[in-house]
């Protein structure tokens, strides 16, 4: 029979084989030595195998599989797949939690440098989306310091006034529109033992209200009482940031929009309320849904704002400890 299929095979003369005869040489070549195995595979080579092969035979084009969501975007490949060691985050107590201790199973991104850096740290970014996100309300508060070691405020006087006023009394510039102020600052968690990144924004200051301001804040030096429209974010190392956009009064408490944000912020929506507790030290309150679970590393005990609030040393000097893993300096 085999014979028979081979001739058959070289002749082109295939009909001469009935489907039935064609199963049963299948068969009995896999039980023969591989001059068997060979005239299988002649078989297998011609018009009628091509014609009558199941589909799990045929030859499927494979999706290129790429190594970080980034590059998936550029070459329009498949990403990798979410390791298997991931947790069920369906089955534990507090999934944002569990994710944040999978990554300190991860390298530190300060270990990879260029663009896979920023490859990975996206990668992290998306393992957020396992994690299921709730519709009701969360509230948490972070505080912003600046602690006089960045630079910042950068106040550029932008103003084009038609004269560039100035202070009778003092001769210094009075903050008019188009004034500018470009910041970034450091960001503890609400009880202050834990640095969790940085903040960043431009503010274009609209409009002075001189005498504005509780007599606190009027004794306070640098205080100017100032309207300002700001666009900013807050960077929470692998939870990933939140963005905001808004009006920011430094004399009386002021709502933010949330704008967006990136992994565990991916979907929140609401609102930030700033309080200025002095001139270089902010109190935020973010009011959201469509976040994950709060974790512990959002929810300690909260410090009540006063001028004296300040973070412990540990967080200062960014012992591990006291930081949030791949926070933003």
């Amino acid at each position: 029979m085999a014979a028979k299929m081979n001739l058959c095979a070289q002749t082109g003369q295939l009909s001469c084989l009935s489907l039935s005869q064609i199963k049963r040489v299948d068969r009995i070549s896999r039980q023969v030595q591989p001059a068997g195995h060979k005239q299988l595979h002649s078989f297998k080579s011609s018009r009628l195998w091509t014609s009558i092969k199941p589909e799990s035979a045929k030859k499927t084009r494979r999706p290129r599989v790429c190594s970080s969501i980034l590059e998936a975007q550029r070459s329009g490949a498949a990403p990798v797949t979410t390791p298997s060691k991931l947790p069920n985050f369906l089955e534990t107590k507090n999934p944002a939690e569990d994710l944040i201790q999978y990554f300190e199973t991860l390298p530190s991104s300060d270990d990879i440098n260029g663009e896979s850096s920023v490859s990975d740290s996206a990668d992290r970014l998306f393992l957020w989306e396992s994690v299921p996100k709730l519709a009701e309300k969360q509230t948490f508060s972070v505080y912003e310091m600046n602690e006089f070691d960045r630079d910042s405020p950068a106040f550029l006087e932008f103003s084009s006034q038609t004269v560039n006023r100035v202070d009778p009394r003092t001769g210094a510039h009075v903050h008019a529109l188009g004034d500018q102020v470009q910041f970034t600052n450091k960001l503890y968690d609400g009880s202050l033992k834990l640095r969790l990144g940085i903040t960043a924004g431009i503010c274009l200051l609209m409009k002075n209200y001189p005498g504005m301001g509780t007599p606190e804040m009027k004794r306070q030096q640098y205080f100017i009482p100032d309207r300002y429209e700001t666009l900013m974010t807050w960077y929470f190392g692998d939870f990933g940031h939140i963005s905001g956009q808004g009006p920011f009064v430094n004399y009386q408490d002021t709502l933010m929009t949330i704008t967006g944000g990136v992994g565990f912020f991916r979907e929140a929506r609401g609102v930030v309320r700033l309080h200025t507790v002095t001139p270089f030290k902010f109190f935020y309150t973010f009011t959201l849904t469509g976040i994950p679970q709060l974790p512990k590393h959002l929810t300690a005990e909260v410090v009540v704002p006063s001028e004296d609030a300040a973070a412990v040393p540990e967080a200062v000097a960014c012992d591990p400890r006291f930081t949030l893993r791949n926070f933003s300096n």
